[in-house]
């Protein structure tokens, strides 16, 4: 029998999820808020609240060479998971729709390869 979940129960379940959610975002909200810093406001210590500029940014676009890394990056990822995908589609449709015998040892090898860890394919 299934044991039904109370409004006071769900209360406390969504709270505890907000907390954790928000615990573990805090550290992005800092690290943009410390972006907002002036250089001495940023060393100075912990505060919350900036005293707000934009700065730090205008200086990151005009005087450091930013766009370039910025925009390989995003070429090298797309160009890698467009390859993945070309190969990849075609292999997981062949393998839904075409089983052969070694179908079953192909996915427990993949599935086997996902459980190490990434230093050792490295």
């Amino acid at each position: 029998m299934a044991r039904k979940t109370t409004t006071r129960a769900k209360i406390g379940f969504s709270i505890a999820a907000w907390a954790v959610a928000l615990l573990l975002f805090f550290p992005i909200l800092y690290a943009f808020l410390t972006s907002l810093k002036t250089e001495p406001e940023a060393i100075a210590g912990f505060s919350l609240i900036p005293s707000g500029t934009l700065e730090n940014y205008v200086t990151v676009q005009t005087q450091r060479d930013y766009f370039k890394p910025f925009m390989n990056s995003v070429v090298l990822s797309l160009g890698s998971t467009i390859i993945a995908l070309i190969i990849a589609i075609p292999a997981a449709w062949a393998m839904a729709f075409s089983p052969t015998k070694r179908t079953k040892d192909i996915l427990m090898w993949m599935l086997s390869t996902k459980m190490m860890p990434a230093v050792a394919v490295l």
